[in-house]
């Protein structure tokens, strides 16, 4: 009798199921019929309403994790991006100094050609084209040559028609091209006088020091940085090589030997000849001397 009142009853169960699927279909029509006044309708919106923060929760979560799949994703393209924008960075950055360099170039050639007209209406601008530095010369070659007029012994300068400064002077040319003693040369002498003393001398190049001004009278009262400018003179009635009042640079120091004979002068170049890209050749000054 046990075992039999312990088996399920199929008939009930059917009949609890039966009703259950009656009522449901019941209820279901009702809400088709009922549209949002529906019974189940009120009851959705309720569900909605207490699910709505866990779905925001649930998607402030997710989203971070969404963007750094994301970010991964476009790596590749990323890189490319930062790669084409350095290399635009530093075409602009090419561009900048180009255009510097250029506007300085421009600034030396109108100086050089302000330096012409004031100085030696004749003169021929000039770029330097290779220098010849080392321990026993000191020497540049300019694009100029014999079919633009050049000769050995002309000046050369540089600089502006305010501030003319001396370069060299020509020893050797050819058709194309000359060659030009820089005033740095041991070679090299040019006739000086200091600006404030009024103390003439003579300048000589030596090399890679600052320039040495000998014949100084030591009673001269000579201060620091005064100026050092060409100073002219006539031999025969003919003028010195360079013409007078071109600045050849400052003193730099006055060097006492305890010789009553003379003073020496060291004197700090005005040119930068590391930098030296343009001069200007006075012709009109060798054909005077010439005539």
């Amino acid at each position: 009798m046990a075992s039999v009142g312990a088996r399920p009853r199929p008939r009930a169960t059917r009949l609890l199921v039966a009703s259950l699927v009656s009522a449901s279909l019941v209820i279901i029509t009702l809400d088709y019929r009922g549209g949002e006044a529906g019974p189940l309708a009120s009851l959705g919106r309720a569900a909605k309403a207490s699910i709505a923060p866990l779905q925001e929760l649930v998607t402030d979560l997710v989203r971070p994790v969404a963007t750094v799949v994301s970010g991964i994703a476009n790596l590749p393209s990323l890189a490319e991006e930062n790669r084409r924008l350095r290399e635009e960075l530093a075409t602009a950055l090419t561009e900048v100094r180009q255009t510097r360099f250029q506007a300085e170039q421009l600034r030396e050639l109108e100086d050089l050609l302000g330096l012409r007209a004031e100085l030696d209406p004749q003169g021929v601008p000039a770029v330097v084209t290779a220098s010849g530095v080392s321990n026993f010369e000191w020497t540049i070659t300019i694009n100029r040559g014999s079919n633009d007029g050049i000769a050995v012994d002309m000046p050369v300068v540089a600089g502006s028609a305010e501030s003319p400064r001396l370069v060299g002077k020509v020893i050797e040319v050819t058709p194309i091209s000359a060659e030009v003693e820089l005033i740095l040369d041991r070679a090299s002498a040019v006739a000086a006088v200091v600006e404030g003393s009024g103390a003439v001398g003579l300048v000589w190049g030596q090399g890679n020091e600052d320039l040495l001004m000998e014949g100084v009278d030591p009673d001269a009262d000579i201060r620091g940085d005064e100026s050092v400018f060409t100073k002219g003179y006539r031999v025969d009635g003919q003028p010195g090589l360079y013409p007078p009042g071109i600045l050849i640079g400052q003193v730099s120091r006055v060097s006492p030997t305890g010789n009553s004979l003379e003073t020496p002068l060291r004197i700090r170049p005005a040119v930068d000849f590391a930098t030296l890209d343009f001069v200007l050749v006075l012709t009109t000054r060798a054909r005077e001397a010439a005539s």
